[in-house]
């Protein structure tokens, strides 16, 4: 099958695309015949199953809610729970994930059969990716015997440091796809995000693995298997994202499976997102002009001709709002671009996020480089990929507070990289929780059951694996402190 979408969506069936995702994905008793997807090609043809994960994990990554809401990058006039620490299960994403992690071991069988180590390579970058989300969220998950079928189906939960750091973990099957990518000559499937360029999945795969080492550098010292500074500058040593041509991204389409979820909201749904508050402090002190792009002037400002950009606190509740005297005329809706059907990209990880894990990296002493101009290069980056001209860039980069001072290195490299990752996932609040960086306000009404004080670090389990996998979940509660608590702190943290 011949793609010729460049960094799209693919325009396939619906029946191909859609991954159902309906079980826990973890165990049950018929778990060959409903963990499987009868609509996803199990054999035979491995870019048809790779498209479909590939469009599933983009999608899923065009985060404009949670992940958005989490990182204080965006904020709510209403429906605000996840704002206020008022955290569910999010089943849904549970679900998801596993159902893609089922299909990517299947693909990674079917490479392996048909002697096809590349598409095997590709199979590891994203089981990684999948797993990494899995653990991130909930902290210790079904790993190792997971995705066993009638085999196992009551799988044990393994613990987020042998899922990261383990002989078959994350950051092994990271390194082990870009061996396979770098040695083997076979062909490689038809994609429609890198459309078969072997170099551009090399460097997803270094970049990755650098993504979930910063992630656990915190607890480098615990790491027995393999020394994590070794690794990191491993990895800068090896081929990185460089470009935005790089970038891990899907780009929407016109048509109805496949725009943008934005414009398909319904009237009252997008009016209630807004600029966050502290994101619209950030851009307004630093005359950032992706504010101009990502968000629009409040209405009463543009009425007047005189347009000013403001955000909303967040985890407010529409009784403080009111107290506040805040409404939605004064406050910075989504631009313009998300409105349309086919103007923005799904992006799972770009290559500004990279540089900015090198000058973490360089500025931290793990890894030998010059942190200022990895900084500089990470701004200039996502400022082109919105769009942004050249003489505005550099105006920024001119300006003195924007200029790297190694006397606030970190702190200036942690604002730009959430900057650059606006609505990419939940990046924003991974980061925030490993660094406590950019600050965060507390919610003004913070509905924690943990109380006020506290910031929650990782969602419920899923009610369906109290009843399915009660043994195992139990274990897993026992390991992470004794009760089901979203003030848990994870591993890394």
């Amino acid at each position: 099958m011949k793609l010729h979408i460049k960094n799209s969506i693919s325009t396939l069936s619906a029946a191909v695309l859609i991954v159902a995702g309906t079980v826990t994905g973890s165990c049950t008793d018929d778990f060959d015949n409903i963990n499987r997807d009868n609509n996803v090609p199990t054999s035979g043809n491995f870019s048809l199953q790779l498209n479909a994960q590939l469009r599933s994990i983009a999608f899923g990554q065009f985060d404009f809610n949670n992940g958005a809401l989490l990182a204080h990058q965006i904020g709510k006039t209403n429906y605000n729970e996840i704002a206020q620490y008022s955290f569910g299960t999010a089943e849904y994403l549970w679900n998801s994930l596993y159902q893609n992690l089922v299909n990517i071991d299947d693909m990674i069988d079917m490479a392996k059969k048909q002697e096809q180590p590349s598409a095997e390579a590709i199979g590891y970058i994203l089981k990684a990716f999948c797993s990494s989300q899995l653990t991130d969220h909930w902290g210790n998950v079904p790993y190792s015997e997971a995705m066993q079928g009638s085999k196992n189906v009551y799988p044990k939960y393994d613990e987020q440091q042998d899922i990261y750091t383990g002989e078959e973990g994350i950051i092994r099957l990271l390194q082990r796809a870009d061996d396979l990518l770098a040695t083997s000559k076979d062909q490689l499937p038809s994609d429609i995000i890198y459309e078969g360029n072997r170099m551009k999945w090399r460097k997803l795969a270094n970049s990755l693995r650098l993504r979930y080492l910063i992630r656990i550098s915190n607890r480098m010292h615990d790491v027995r298997t393999f020394d994590v500074k070794t690794q990191i500058a491993d990895c800068m040593s090896k081929p990185l994202m460089e470009s935005n041509e790089d970038n891990f991204q899907l780009k929407f389409l016109s048509d109805a499976s496949n725009r943008c979820p934005i414009f398909n909201l319904r009237s009252g749904e997008f009016e209630v997102i807004r600029m966050s508050k502290e994101l619209a402090d950030a851009m307004i002190a630093h005359n950032d002009p992706r504010r101009h792009v990502w968000f629009q002037p409040t209405p009463n400002s543009a009425a007047s001709g005189k347009p000013v950009y403001d955000g909303v606190p967040n985890g407010c509740s529409s009784t403080t709002l009111q107290e506040l005297n805040i409404t939605q005329n004064n406050l910075s809706e989504l631009g313009k671009i998300f409105t349309r059907p086919d103007a923005v990209y799904a992006v799972v990880m770009n290559a500004a996020e990279v540089k900015f894990l090198q000058a973490e990296a360089v500025a931290r002493e793990w890894a030998a480089g010059d942190a200022g101009k990895l900084y500089t290069e990470g701004i200039t980056l996502s400022m082109r990929q919105w769009q942004i001209g050249d003489s505005d860039i550099q105006s920024y980069l001119n300006n003195p507070q924007n200029k790297y001072q190694s006397s606030k290195s970190l702190e200036m490299i942690m604002k730009e990289k959430w900057l650059a990752n606006f609505l990419v996932g939940y990046e924003g609040w991974y980061d925030f929780k490993r660094t406590g960086l950019p600050k965060q306000k507390m919610p003004m009404d913070n509905r924690n059951p943990g109380g006020a004080s506290q910031i929650p670090s990782r969602f419920y389990y899923p009610e369906a694996e109290q009843a399915v996998n009660k043994k195992q979940y139990d274990a897993a509660i026992q390991a992470q402190g004794g009760t089901d608590d979203t003030n848990t702190k994870l591993w890394w943290e």
